[in-house]
């Protein structure tokens, strides 16, 4: 975030402004995305699994997908740096916590060696450098 700040990586995945104020502050996001998968997690705990953030271990979404999934953390310590990453998909079974961090992560979806739930894959004829973008937003932007 220091070097890019919000904004939308390759059309697809929409990172949230994350020291905004207001109505549209990234809390906000997170509370409302929280709120939703307590929802469905008291409906059906089975296809829900996880905890919810602020519990210890709970799911803390920071990135969300044009498609209706997300990107986040499992809080399961004191130390933010040592966090899992773990994507919630919205049409498939919840897998297991993604192996690399953030960078690495992003770097191997881009490259398309990432095959998890929630990350669409490239298409065969997509070129990833030239899918490679970044859309930079500032406060006005929705995110």
């Amino acid at each position: 975030m220091d070097e890019y700040g919000a904004g939308i990586w390759r059309g697809w995945l929409r990172f949230h402004t994350p020291l905004r104020t207001g109505e549209r502050r990234f809390l906000t996001h997170v509370e409302d995305t929280v709120d939703a998968y307590r929802q469905l997690k008291d409906g059906d705990a089975a296809w829900y699994p996880l905890a919810v953030w602020p519990e210890l271990g709970g799911f803390l979404p920071f990135v969300n997908f044009i498609d209706g999934d997300y990107l986040g953390w499992l809080t399961q310590s004191g130390d933010p740096d040592t966090w899992p990453l773990i994507v919630w998909p919205r049409h498939a079974h919840q897998g297991p916590p993604l192996d690399g961090g953030l960078i690495d992560t992003l770097l191997d979806w881009q490259r398309g060696t990432l095959v998890t739930r929630g990350f669409a894959a490239l298409d065969e004829d997509d070129d990833p450098v030239e899918s490679a973008g970044f859309e930079p937003w500032d406060d006005s932007a929705y995110w």
